[in-house]
């Protein structure tokens, strides 16, 4: 048997499982037969022997109602459920008074008293239950008088009680699995949805790790080449009136060019562990050595230890700054500053004496460096902001907890 519920989501599939099942028909058949035995060997019939027929045409009735219902009652409405428990109470009313059997022939009524534990509310059990035992206990007064209705209430209290109580254990024991079932399939979804999320946040560590790649190789890789292009611009420029210089400007080119494969290290071997470099205002001072034009660098307040994570996202921050003076600015002096003094916050300030950004972006890929160098800076809790000075020339300040 399932414990069904009218008007519940799984009425269809519990009613056929538990009335279209082996069981449900061994219940109806095995109690019916039970009771039709007694025409066996009753030497008494408290009714014409011509009602015999008639009981067995009740009783073929009363387990086809019961063996075949589940097709009736699959839709689960309030009503079919009513219709059926009228019917078979009928159907057992006609039985128990018509049979020409008294006595054992009461306990026909008892597979319809379990049904109704299963199908029925609280109420609903009640008064199908109540109605049938005063059904069995009643057709006595015909014969014998209200004398005997004590008497055979306490013979037949043991039959329902027993019935009642077998049905509502097995009822909280098929709920109980039914509650596991449930539970064993929300684990799974969770556990699905579960590896479902992992996948994702495996595909988001990776997007965000060729995020970081893209940033390293633009504000590395991106800067060292483009000061070399300049050195090698300069030389190819003074070569025919000024070798002296033109060699100085390819041999700070190649200078430049190792830097740059240092670079490229550097972020390979962060990976791998921990490595020593320059603390950021030392940092800053080599690149602005190495950057083309002439850089100011000045440190305000107290320098003080700073996270690897920061100091590598400010000097990438700087770095972009001054690759984007020399690409596009026009600008013959840039500064750097570098501010401590707020206990918890450091700013990095780079400006230029040139001729600033334009209204918009020469190309769709124009303005990668600041958008990397945004979500870099963004990564650490900080804030970028960048825009023409009223003065001139162009700035990129940068804020980040530290």
């Amino acid at each position: 048997m399932l414990v069904c519920h009218p008007m519940s989501p799984p009425a269809l599939e519990c009613h056929r499982n538990r009335t279209g099942s082996l069981y449900g028909a061994f219940a109806f058949a095995s109690i019916v037969l039970t009771c039709f035995v007694g025409y066996l060997y009753s030497g008494r019939f408290y009714q014409p022997a011509a009602m015999v027929p008639l009981s067995f045409a009740l009783g073929a009735l009363y387990v086809a109602l019961g063996i075949l219902s589940s097709d009736w009652l699959k839709s689960g409405r309030p009503r079919a459920f009513a219709a059926y428990f009228l019917g078979q109470c009928a159907v057992l009313t006609a039985l128990v008074f018509l049979s020409p059997l008294r006595g054992f022939f009461g306990i026909i009524v008892l597979p319809v008293v379990s049904q109704a534990i299963f199908d029925l509310g609280k109420r609903g059990a009640f008064a199908v239950s109540l109605y049938l035992f005063l059904v069995s206990v009643s057709v006595w007064v015909t014969d014998f008088g209200w004398t005997q209705v004590v008497e055979v209430s306490l013979n037949y209290t043991p039959a329902f009680a027993f019935t009642i109580a077998f049905t509502l254990i097995t009822k909280q024991a098929l709920n109980a699995r039914e509650q596991a079932e449930k539970l064993h399939q929300e684990l799974e979804a969770a556990n699905q949805r579960l590896r479902e999320h992992a996948a994702q946040a495996e595909d988001l560590a990776t997007t965000r790790e060729r995020n970081r790649v893209a940033r390293e190789i633009h504000d590395g890789v991106g800067h060292y080449l483009t000061v070399v292009k300049t050195q090698l611009d300069a030389a190819t420029a003074l070569l025919p009136t000024q070798p002296e210089q033109a060699r100085a400007a390819v041999a700070n080119a190649a200078s430049l060019t190792g830097e740059a494969l240092h670079d490229v290290r550097r972020p390979v071997g962060a990976l791998r562990a921990d490595t020593a470099r320059l603390p950021l205002p030392a940092a800053l001072q080599a690149l602005a050595h190495t950057s083309g034009l002439p850089v100011a660098v000045r440190v305000e307040g107290e320098a003080r230890p700073l996270p690897p994570a920061v100091e590598h996202a400010l000097f990438r921050a700087a770095q972009e700054g001054l690759t984007n003076i020399r690409k596009h600015a026009h600008a013959t002096a840039a500064n750097v500053r570098l501010d401590f003094r707020a206990p918890q916050l450091l700013t990095l300030v780079v400006t230029d004496n040139g001729c600033g950004a334009p209204a918009a972006p020469a190309s769709p890929a124009a303005g990668f460096g600041l958008r990397g160098l945004r979500e870099r800076i963004a990564l650490l809790g900080g804030a970028v902001e960048t825009g023409n000075r009223p003065e001139g020339g162009f700035l990129l300040r940068v804020e980040v907890p530290a």
